[in-house]
């Protein structure tokens, strides 16, 4: 957040009802569950949290430890898969006097049936964990493979309160999370929160890397937000790290009808300097990345951007070509895979897709409707042209100097992750060449997957940026060390994961929610 006088958040919708409860579950089958209470169920402003999915352990000692006083676990996905660790999450948060929540990884989309058919899987499965009624059960709704965020706003908007609707009806606190970019730009987030009120779970970092505490400079700007996820790797344990801005509360009331009528706790404080504020802070955007998304379970891959994908300034001068397009001499570096087309239209030809940090010399720039198209002279008078910004938000970064448009062979990432920390401690030889080590590997720029550890192998795939992939070894052969990925069949496929020591992507025990 840049704005000096830092507003926060109002109140937190919180609590729900009933003790039992009778949902139908994907079999058509009625059940009543019965639930106990958290030992923990309300935490103030300002408490840290995390949220942990089945690649974290069940036991949340050490987080409780360092200060975490909630959890939220990830209790299923789609409507065919549950956390196996969930009931072991929730129990040792209890055991450890933190409070619970839930969520679940969406597959729905725009998908308003689908939407309702995962919600009563979500409350069925936040049941047979054992996460007390009235707790806040999440729909973690960002784009995946299996989760389509491209459909129209008011599509998009319908299909969440759907399932908003189905766990408040299940008795569940419901509640939405997703990064910054996508709730601004492709849901309609004053419409979720005239129903639910103060039940946004934002996630928006400042950097990749480790971070302790919360830079409030760095805070969503919007409205109704609750929680703040701001890093994946708090204080070093690779969990996901958050704030909540405003009371939580997982009591249950008499009343269950309307959560926006049911709210135990009101903020009149601001999180940060103690002013009286009933709305978040009005920060200009900081951090571009819409990446935060969280795991699936999938040992393949989880694209977590767009087609044309994002992330940064504009060089100063300018001078007209035409009434179109404005002349400007410059060297651009896509920050994600960018499709180059034979028009300014995304109806146009895709000439190649571009693969993060390939950089293209432009010539000129034209902005039509909600993207600025960058225009890029090639051979015989003719001309690529690639999106440099989507609604003002850069793709990527705008440089001078010198640039070349190949891709190269294996495609390096921007960002220098850090270096394998987070290998276990303990590795024992899989044979004289490979190191067993189980991890997963989310790739910093487009890179290809092979049938063999060698770059002249036959390509299974190229990988998009921030595709997530489970490894179970290791071997440096060369420039290169491989990564080696479990497939059917007892088949493996292999991915470079640094160049030189040079690492393409970040090593992480788990994702940010599958999250």
């Amino acid at each position: 957040m840049r704005s000096t006088n830092k507003k926060f958040i109002s109140a937190l919708a919180c609590a729900s009802a009933m003790t039992a409860l009778a949902i139908v579950d994907p079999m058509g089958v009625t059940k009543t569950h019965q639930v106990a209470q958290a030992a923990t169920d309300t935490v103030p402003a300002k408490s840290t949290g995390v949220d942990v999915s089945s690649w974290q352990g069940t036991k949340l000692d050490q987080q409780a430890k360092s200060g975490a006083q909630f959890a939220v676990v990830k209790v299923s996905e789609g409507t065919n898969y549950q956390n196996p660790n969930a009931q072991g999450q929730i129990q040792s948060a209890e055991q450890n006097n933190m409070m619970t929540m839930g969520y679940h990884y969406t597959h729905f989309g725009s998908n308003s049936n689908q939407a309702v058919q995962e919600g009563n899987y979500a409350v069925n499965s936040a049941q047979q964990a054992g996460l007390p009624q009235g707790s806040y059960l999440a729909t973690d709704w960002e784009q995946d493979v299996n989760n389509n965020t491209n459909g129209s706003v008011a599509a998009n908007t319908n299909a969440i309160t759907s399932f908003m609707d189905t766990v408040h009806d299940g008795g569940y606190n419901p509640m939405l999370y997703s990064s910054e970019w996508l709730l601004k730009n492709k849901v309609d987030t004053n419409k979720i929160s005239e129903k639910y009120p103060n039940a946004l779970w934002v996630a928006k970092y400042k950097t990749n890397g480790r971070e302790d505490n919360p830079d409030y400079n760095y805070f969503p700007s919007m409205d109704n937000v609750a929680i703040w996820q701001y890093t994946q790797n708090w204080r070093g344990q690779n969990v996901d790290g958050n704030v909540n801005v405003v009371p939580l509360s997982n009591k249950t009331t008499a009343d269950n009808n309307n959560t926006s009528t049911n709210a135990a706790n009101t903020n009149n404080s601001n999180a940060n300097n103690g002013q009286s504020s009933s709305q978040a802070p009005a920060n200009p955007i900081i951090n571009n990345s819409n990446a935060t998304a969280k795991p699936n379970n999938n040992n393949s891959t989880q694209p977590a951007q767009p087609t044309e994908t994002k992330p940064a300034e504009k060089p100063s001068t300018t001078t007209n070509i035409n009434s179109d397009w404005t002349k400007q001499n410059g060297v651009f570096v896509t920050g994600g895979a960018i499709n180059l087309r034979t028009g300014a239209s995304t109806d146009s030809k895709v000439i190649i897709q571009l693969p993060a940090n390939s950089e293209v010399k432009y010539d000129a720039y034209r902005t039509i409707g909600q993207y600025t198209w960058l225009r890029q002279p090639r051979a015989n008078n003719e001309y690529g042209y690639l999106v440099g910004r989507d609604n003002g938000q850069a793709w990527g970064t705008f440089k001078e100097g010198s640039a070349t448009t190949a891709k190269p062979a294996e495609t390096k990432p921007a960002n220098k992750p850090a270096q394998p920390t987070n290998k276990p401690s303990t590795t024992t030889n899989v044979n004289s060449d490979w190191t067993k080590q189980n991890g997963v590997f989310v790739t910093g720029g487009a890179i290809n997957l092979r049938t063999g550890a060698s770059t002249n192998s036959k390509v299974i795939a190229m990988l998009p940026t921030n595709t997530e992939i489970k490894y179970d070894a290791y071997r440096t052969e060369g420039q290169y060390t491989w990564l080696r990925q479990p497939r059917a069949n007892g088949q493996y496929g292999y991915l470079v994961g640094r160049d030189n020591g040079q690492a393409w992507g970040n090593i992480q025990r788990r994702f940010c929610l599958s999250k």
